[in-house]
């Protein structure tokens, strides 16, 4: 039987999965600067951004700005007072988020630069899985 639960410190949250007498420790939901984790949550066309364990942390209007081949997409939270979050995710309900707030700047430019964070996003993801890939053909 498994057994989950989170900790927060501050505005760092670390998920605990404890299974067959082992704990399992993995980074939740954060917020460092401007930079920002979180998972995505999906209902009725609309997303928002949850803690690991599952409390909401953003609920606000949200757009889908790209979508790409492999089901990630870029995404876009809109904030109060030109406000946004810009970034990265996965796949869609319970992946992990990963972005960005951004200001001063326009909704086309907040676009512009969702996308550019996706890509990066997408970029890292590509050489991790690649690194991964070639470690596990070594064994």
């Amino acid at each position: 039987m498994s057994a989950t639960r989170s900790v927060r410190q501050g505005q760092i949250e670390v998920g605990i999965i404890e299974h067959e007498g082992r704990e399992y420790v993995a980074l939740g939901a954060t917020v460092v600067r401007r930079d920002l984790t979180s998972y995505v949550k999906y209902k009725r066309n609309h997303f928002w951004l949850t803690s690991w364990s599952g409390g909401t942390k953003l609920d606000c209007r949200s757009e889908v700005v790209e979508r790409y081949w492999h089901g990630g997409m870029a995404l876009m939270f809109r904030l109060p007072k030109g406000r946004f979050i810009v970034g990265y995710v996965i796949d869609s309900d319970g992946s992990l988020f990963r972005g960005e707030l951004i200001d001063g700047c326009s909704e086309d430019e907040a676009r512009r630069h969702c996308k550019m964070v996706a890509e990066n996003w997408m970029e890292l993801d590509a050489e991790d899985e690649a690194a991964f890939q070639a470690e596990f053909a070594e064994v």
